[in-house]
């Protein structure tokens, strides 16, 4: 079976250099160093139908093109850095190329508008000729159930030595001696708390460096508190228009105004009357939460 913890493959590529939005390099190296399991998306029914899909993809693209495709049931590595490797969709027929197949919602349509890829997509087929060694890659989507496209990706030799260079420094300065990358995500937090289990009672005295991040977020905390109620306040702008009336067009937009019921479990009064079914369907969880507390004036510090 093929062991992914040892190369950066293909779909990784952007993650590694910091341009996904699927996840981090933080994410990526916990998953190679062996330190997170990745998740299993194996039973998810849109990994199942996008597997499903492929074929159909690729028979489309055919069909558009002219073109005549094959599977590939290996994974390719780079001839200098057998850490880069790529798993293909299909090879073309004839040609030094290859092909990467998609599907996506109707909600991601104007992401593939004119000569438009995602970004994550590109670096997954340049990443993918910079391992072969091929000389163009096209790239198909099925967009919904009612629109195809596909696109052409010419070799661009700077964004592919551009991007190698730095799939290699991630994997000779973090994966291999197991050293956490500095850059950090948003979407980062679980990566984290699976990472660092928490040491209960365990202290350490934290930086300069700390001080200047708390007065960050102190700084956000603000800016987000004034936001939200500038919104709310305008929120309330729009209702003494509405007045009694439940909808409100305008040239641009629809406003409602509706009744909204909604029932919420009342768990203490579940807990208390069926204690046995609360216990046996109730599981407890934990999650790191960070608390920012200040100590100026503090005399126990």
């Amino acid at each position: 079976m093929d062991d992914r913890t040892k190369y950066i493959g293909a779909s990784e590529a952007a993650g590694v250099i910091g341009l996904s939005r699927w996840t981090t390099p933080i994410q990526i190296w916990a998953e190679k160093t062996g330190q997170v399991l990745p998740k299993d998306l194996s039973d998810k029914e849109e990994v199942e139908l996008g597997k499903e899909l492929e074929d159909y993809v690729a028979k489309r693209f055919m069909r558009k093109t002219g073109k005549k495709v094959h599977r590939v049931n290996e994974t390719l590595y780079h001839p200098k850095y057998p850490f880069l490797g790529a798993n293909l969709d299909r090879r073309v027929v004839g040609e030094n190329s290859v092909l990467e197949c998609k599907t996506c919602t109707v909600w991601k349509y104007k992401e593939w508008e004119g000569e438009d890829i995602p970004q994550e997509y590109l670096i997954q087929v340049l990443h993918q000729m910079a391992v072969g060694g091929f000389d163009k890659g096209y790239i198909a989507c099925l967009i919904g159930n009612h629109k195809f496209v596909w696109k052409e990706i010419d070799r661009d030799e700077q964004m592919i030595s551009d991007m190698i260079k730095k799939e290699v420094r991630f994997w000779n300065t973090f994966v291999v001696p197991k050293v956490i990358p500095g850059q950090v995500m948003a979407s980062d937090s679980e990566t984290l708390s699976k990472l660092f289990p928490v040491q209960h009672g365990q202290e350490i005295v934290l930086t300069d460096e700390a001080n200047r991040i708390i007065e960050i977020i102190e700084a956000l905390s603000s800016d987000k508190t004034a936001l939200e109620k500038q919104e709310e306040q305008q929120k309330n702008e729009l209702k003494l228009l509405l007045g009694e009336n439940e909808i409100g067009k305008t040239s641009n937009y629809k406003v409602t105004w509706k009744l909204q019921l909604s029932r919420r479990l009342n768990t203490e009064i579940f807990k208390q009357e069926l204690p046995h079914i609360y216990e046996k369907y109730s599981s407890p969880s934990e999650t790191r939460v960070l608390r920012i507390i200040p100590t100026k004036g503090d005399k126990n510090g």
